[in-house]
């Protein structure tokens, strides 16, 4: 019966971890649906983001207190409920206390669905297929991509026959991501942490954990930053070239563009971290760096409109070519750096560490547009992904310094072994 119940998560889990990767169809129409259907200005819209992030900070405690007592299997599950809830509030709100309280919600829901990656991790091992999570998770990456990809296609034609559509369809999939998410069982000895006496659950923050949370925690904030930063950069320097008709089209081909790259990026990715294993996770912030690089020197490019907007264009591609495989990567190293106690902690930590990252920058960047151009924020964004690539290198380090430490304890141990 327990081997019938794997083969089914085995099927079941990709599907689900693809279209829970975010609320599909929001994504591609939120500030349009809040513009035109509730009537938000553009502060207001911008103050739900900044409110659901720092609501979520200050409630990562509790949070993770009820993580271990419900374990991960009740996490998922309840994850997948919030985010149902949370498509109805954002969906149906009459006004902006409501909405506000769904976004808040929707990124708590996002701290309980995360446990699914410790879900997966134990039932792999389970399953002596330790080495497959990166396999796995990059698959599901690859439906998530390919799903938002015909999304962004059909998403504004469904909101120009009626507003409510998309977010109905949003809806939908959150209802069938719920149903899912009961085949998404932890069938290990580790789904629910006993805090029992004189056992140690608590996470040793070695400097490797503490680099791992640094350097996932000012990767992302700046993946997201680069990619709404960096859409409406180019979308500037389009307007002072083309009228707004030709502009939105030249954006929509460059949207359009970046999202088949990302499908190809996950397809790719298991065999490039299969051939370059740890050196992944250096090689992807000098791409984050070299990103943010062609779009500053795209900017100033005058002799050619054409090359112009192809480096700035090939920037921007590159910032979605790296975001899920960067992810993957981080999320299979702290589950291996870790102890089965301490995954959901540092699932968890490693969560908040994005958030915080990313609610500094957000409110940094707000207050230095007030009197600077587009390009100054772009210019932060490069300094930042430069101290990532050196963060990076040195975690690339202490991870070899770690396997080299343990290859030697080994031998040791083996050659101390008497002969029988």
């Amino acid at each position: 019966m327990k081997q019938e119940n794997m083969t089914k998560f085995n099927k079941i889990f990709p599907w689900y971890a693809g279209l829970s990767g975010d609320l599909l169809f929001w994504v591609a129409i939120d500030t349009l649906f809040l513009t035109v259907v509730k009537n938000f200005n553009a502060a207001q819209i911008v103050s739900l983001t900044t409110v659901s992030l720092i609501t979520c900070i200050i409630l990562q405690v509790p949070l993770l207190k009820i993580i271990k007592k419900i374990g991960n299997t009740n996490s998922v599950r309840f994850g997948s409920f919030l985010w149902l809830v949370s498509s109805i509030l954002l969906t149906f709100g009459p006004n902006y206390i409501i909405v506000a309280l769904g976004k808040i919600i929707y990124e708590i829901s996002s701290t309980f669905q995360n446990m699914s990656n410790a879900v997966l991790k134990n039932n792999l091992e389970l399953q002596n297929r330790n080495n497959e999570y990166i396999k796995v998770k990059t698959k599901s990456n690859t439906i998530y991509a390919a799903v938002t990809m015909i999304i962004s296609f059909i998403a504004s034609l469904m909101f120009n026959l009626n507003n409510y559509l998309p977010m109905l369809c949003c809806i939908f999939f959150c209802l069938i991501c719920f149903i899912l998410s009961f085949y998404i069982v932890d069938y290990s000895n580790y789904n629910k942490i006993n805090e029992e006496k004189n056992v140690v659950n608590k996470i040793k923050y070695n400097k490797l954990i503490i680099l791992l949370i640094i350097s996932y925690g000012l990767f992302f904030p700046i993946v997201n930053s680069g990619q709404s930063n960096g859409k409406l950069f180019i979308q500037q320097e389009l307007l002072l070239n083309f009228d707004v008709e030709k502009t939105a089209l030249i954006i929509g081909a460059i949207l359009c563009i970046s999202r088949i790259v990302r499908v190809i990026s996950n397809i790719i990715f298991n065999k490039i971290h299969k051939k370059y294993q740890e050196k992944v996770g250096v090689i992807l912030p000098i791409l984050l760096s070299v990103s943010i690089a062609l779009m500053i020197l795209g900017s100033f490019v005058k002799v050619s409109i054409i090359l112009k907007f192809s480096i700035m264009s090939l920037g921007y591609i590159i910032i979605l070519f790296i975001r899920d495989p960067f992810k993957v990567y981080v999320q299979d190293l702290a589950l291996r750096k870790v102890g089965k106690r301490g995954q959901q902690t540092l699932l968890t930590t490693i969560e908040l560490s994005r958030k915080v990252g990313r609610a500094i920058i957000s409110l940094s960047f707000t207050l230095i547009l007030v009197d600077n151009p587009m390009i100054t924020v772009i210019a932060v964004l490069f300094i930042l992904s430069v101290i990532e690539i050196l963060i990076s290198m040195k975690l690339y380090k202490l991870i070899l310094s770690n396997k080299e430490v343990k290859s030697k304890e080994k031998s040791k141990r083996n050659y101390e072994q008497p002969v029988s």
